[in-house]
């Protein structure tokens, strides 16, 4: 044993000589700019719409009414749910998704809005329907943040009709009234991200203090983070026929989704969705990616070089406000 330890010291030592680094520790967060939005003052509302309510959503569910709730009660703002969802309850959904088994048969959407309104006394509108852009209704200085919990590119691509549509109505040269948070995940990997400006032109003005970077008013939204998000994904093997033949037990025991990387997923979304409007310290990140398999998470903060690296530019994409004509 005392060999093999002195051999260990050794090799480390030989590896540090040979010009052997290991990677700098990212300290990004310590430059990271909080996010500042132009919240709903009295008489105007907040309006969350969770669009999904299956393996993320229906997880995602109670924290949006806790936070509803706790927005009403200690900022006396008004807060609009919608819950959107065409599906059913299957019996295979019950092992990875927030239902139990007396509830097969019923709709995802009306099932949640029912149980949380009860229990939180926060009203809960419900479409059962698949998510068309005419359900985003904001009226004057109304704030609006779609929250997607889909599992496909069509219904991410409607996300960002609505989000682009939104722009066109009232221009792309003010504050964002309409945000994106999209909550997705693989086998056993997920990532959450936060966004409004669907091209590069809109996010010229995201620090309006630069150089002092002080806070950011504008993020890129999920599809220009990553516009594979709309691009269909060819099926891999097993097909999708195959795993919808498998009973969610069996899919478990086959080990081809982790039972736990959608509460996980939907744990990140919600701690976006405080800290953006309960964190005195703002919202510093805009994108957080997580691995199941090593346990492990990473996030994108808020910095000009860190939003110029996403969208492929440099930092000199970035105006000043008082160079704004």
């Amino acid at each position: 044993m005392k060999d093999r330890t002195t051999q260990s010291k050794c090799k480390r030592k030989v590896a540090h000589d040979n010009g052997e680094k290991s990677a700098p520790p990212d300290l990004s967060h310590l430059n990271a700019a909080p996010l500042k939005m132009a919240l709903p003052e009295q008489h105007h509302a907040l309006k969350l719409y969770l669009v999904g309510a299956g393996g993320t959503g229906s997880w995602l569910a109670p924290h949006l009414v806790r936070l509803a709730r706790f927005l009403r009660e200690t900022r006396q703002m008004n807060v609009h749910l919608t819950f959107v969802d065409p599906d059913t309850v299957e019996m295979k959904n019950v092992y990875r998704q927030n239902f139990g088994e007396t509830e097969v048969g019923g709709h995802k959407a009306e099932l949640l809005a029912l149980r949380y309104a009860a229990s939180w006394g926060q009203s809960i509108q419900v479409h059962v329907a698949p998510f068309d852009r005419g359900m985003v209704q904001l009226e004057y200085r109304d704030l609006g943040v779609i929250i997607g919990c889909v599992d496909n590119a069509a219904a991410r691509k409607t996300i960002a009709d609505a989000l682009n549509q939104e722009t066109r109505l009232h221009g792309a040269d003010g504050l964002p009234r309409l945000w994106w948070l999209d909550a997705g995940n693989g086998k056993d990997t997920g990532q959450v991200l936060f966004g409004a400006a669907h091209n590069v032109c809109q996010l010229q003005y995201a620090f309006p203090y630069l150089p002092d970077q002080g806070f950011c008013v504008n993020l890129p939204a999920p599809d220009l983070q990553h516009p594979d998000l709309l691009q269909t994904q060819p099926e891999s093997t097993p097909t999708r026929e195959t795993q919808d033949a498998l009973s969610c037990a069996e899919m478990l025991l086959t080990g081809d989704q982790s039972p736990s990387i959608n509460a996980m997923v939907a744990n990140i979304a919600a701690t976006y969705l405080w800290r953006i409007f309960a964190d005195p310290k703002g919202l510093t990140m805009f994108a957080t990616y997580c691995n199941l398999n090593v346990l492990s998470t990473r996030a994108r903060f808020i910095t000009p070089d860190a939003i110029a690296q996403v969208v492929g530019k440099t930092v000199k994409m970035f105006k000043p406000q008082v160079d704004r004509k």
